[in-house]
């Protein structure tokens, strides 16, 4: 009888199995287990080595497995996923004891555990289709408990149909009666987490809110793990540091004290999102340190991701481009191989970073870079990023098409880790478009944030340095050069003490050229000359283009308006061409004569032709 359990479960194992393993499946002493195995060995089905066991023959393993009973099938199949740690195993048992299994409610249970597994081991498409599985078998059989554990089981991954199904999935079972205190908390925390992504702004915040409020009254670590992760996604935003970073305190302490390492992971990423915020590069990369000890001790390849992507964000911030590049490049690896869909975002919004100090690449300008499937969510970032990287390139037609289709920035609303970030973004374009309303807008939203540091928060880094960086943009597009040098100058001190050297080349650059527009050309021309050595070193083309350029009185937008002028276009047709207002058009076409002293139109061609 123990022989033939020992066989079974060697069978069920597969091709080989460590000897560890195989006597937790079965369950016996260690001398009980070591005589039957011996046995199997010298009857010659079993061969024993290097604490591993395998059949001598594979035809002696399948018609050991084939006799097997399927519920004692599946119950060895079921010990043997419990007793494994590579990922893929687990897997692929929890699969095996749900093929096996005939009972549609046991079979059910199987089926959250191999979803579970399938997260563990990269496999997003069997986790889903599992748990949909098990929500359908809910329903037909009316299990309320079933499909409250089935509601929790995935986690949001900012995919639609995946969220969307989570959210519905808690929808449906608070809906039920009689459900425990605890089961309310774990799905009202879960449906909170899936509105966020599902830009359900104001029901996220609700809910996160009394979701931790409920938890911290029944004072279980689980339960309070899935309210302050619910919670931290709903206050990810630049207003939220001092609670993000109680929220990362008390989830390391949770992480610590339970002995989990995955929980304390995700506290060390809260950390380094409040970090992110204040601009504090050495106590990111000394928090990274620790977020990789964490990972270590995580399975799956989620954990590594977010080392490998804090140390690529970590590097282009220090203008460590080659290594960022590397390090990047290392971290998309490992997900493109599970096709998670966080890949394609993720890669660009790090092109269009580097690119933003080294140039961009043709691809990064193409269309094609910026479509996300079916996802229309990232539509409205995607259009923003496109135009950011526009601007740029230079290509300014292109760059304000792109920002028309992102709509009035009054009905925008950005997740609330995105929305610094977004207003930056677009402070930026519309400052070089000469959109003036939109300009002053985005001013007074980022005013409040002096001081803050410009990110996606909620583990999305794309650190775009201090806000006094964009302020200053916005005051030069407006004309306000007093302001804007103060604040450029502001900018620059704080991205040298940080060590940020490509920020502060880019605050040099925008104050030079400040200084320039407002009539100060020797200022300029210094400062141009002392910053240019460090751009070179850093290998920042397009910025050393810019410092390099001869020194004019009007910028690039004036420029490309003046040029415009000198073909004899009038304010409409400007505007036409350069998809702006017509008041907007006069508006430039009144600096430019200020700027170069002029009386007319007439003059501006001239000046132009001798250009």
């Amino acid at each position: 009888m123990i022989n033939d359990l020992l066989l079974g479960a060697a069978a069920v194992a597969g091709e080989r199995v460590r000897l560890d393993v195989l006597q937790q499946v079965v369950g016996l002493p260690p001398n009980d287990f070591m005589d039957a195995l011996d046995e199997l060995v010298r009857a010659g089905a079993l061969v024993v080595t290097a604490g591993e066991a395998w059949f001598a023959d594979e035809s002696v393993r399948r018609e050991a497995e084939a006799r097997l009973p399927l519920t004692a099938r599946a119950d060895l199949h079921r010990r043997t996923a419990e007793a494994v740690d590579a990922p893929a195993e687990v897997q692929r048992h929890w699969s095996a004891a749900v093929a096996v299994t005939p009972d549609p409610r046991e079979r059910a249970r199987l089926q959250l555990n191999l979803a579970r597994a399938a997260v563990r081991a990269g496999d997003l498409q069997a986790a889903h289709a599992a748990v949909r599985a098990a929500v359908m078998t809910a329903r037909t059989s009316q299990d309320l408990d079933l499909l409250a554990d089935a509601a929790v089981t995935l986690e949001p991954i900012g995919q639609s149909t995946w969220d969307g199904d989570i959210h519905q999935w808690c929808s449906e079972a608070l809906a039920a009666p009689r459900l425990s205190a605890q089961r309310k908390v774990r799905l009202r925390a879960r449906q909170a987490q899936a509105a966020i992504y599902l830009g359900r702004w104001s029901e996220a915040s609700t809910a996160s809110s009394e979701a931790l409020r409920q938890a911290e009254s029944i004072q279980d670590d689980d339960l309070l793990v899935e309210a302050l992760t619910a919670r931290q996604l709903a206050t990810s935003g630049p207003d939220d540091v001092d609670e993000l970073t109680t929220a990362a305190r008390r989830m390391i302490e949770l992480g610590t004290s339970t002995g989990r390492a995955e929980i304390e992971l995700r506290g060390r990423l809260w950390r380094v999102d409040a970090l992110w915020y204040v601009g504090d590069l050495a106590a990111v990369a000394a928090e990274t340190g620790r977020l990789a000890s964490c990972a270590g001790r995580v399975s799956g390849p989620h954990g590594r991701w977010h080392v490998l992507l804090t140390r690529a964000s970590l590097a282009l911030a220090r203008a460590e481009f080659e290594d960022a590049e590397a390090l990047h490049a290392d971290a998309l690896t490992g997900f493109r191989e599970i096709d998670h869909p966080a890949a394609h975002g993720a890669e660009v919004a790090f092109q269009m970073l580097l690119g933003h100090h080294r140039g961009h690449t043709e691809d990064l300008l193409s269309p094609a870079a910026w479509q996300f499937g079916t996802d229309v969510r990232w539509d409205l970032s995607a259009r923003l990023a496109r135009a950011f990287v526009l601007v740029d390139a230079g290509r300014f037609d292109e760059a304000a098409a792109a920002y028309e289709r992102c709509g009035h920035p009054e009905s925008w609303q950005p997740m609330r880790a995105a929305e610094l970030l977004m207003d930056a973004a677009a402070a930026r374009v519309a400052a070089a478009l000469g959109r003036v309303d939109d300009v002053r807008l985005f001013r007074a939203r980022l005013e409040p944030r002096r001081g803050r540091y410009v990110v996606g928060g909620a583990g999305a880094t794309n650190f775009l340095g201090p806000v006094e960086l964009v302020l200053g943009a916005c005051a030069a597009a407006l004309g306000e050069w007093e302001a804007a040098t103060a604040d450029l100058q502001k900018a620059g001190a704080l991205c040298r003490s940080i060590g940020a050297p490509g920020f502060a080349v880019e605050a040099a650059c925008l104050l030079a050229e400040a200084y320039e527009q407002s009539g100060d050309l020797a200022q300029a021309r210094a400062l141009a000359a002392e910053t240019l050595p460090l751009a070179k070193t850093l290998g920042m083309t397009p910025w050393v283009e810019r410092l390099s350029k001869p020194t004019s009185p009007l910028s690039q937008r004036e420029r490309e308006v003046a040029g415009l002028v000198a073909k004899g276009l009038s304010n409409r047709e400007i505007a036409a061409a350069l998809v702006i207002s017509e008041r907007t058009a006069q508006n430039h076409v009144q600096h430019i004569l200020t700027k170069l002293g002029f009386a007319n139109r007439a003059q501006v061609a001239a000046w132009v032709s001798k250009g």
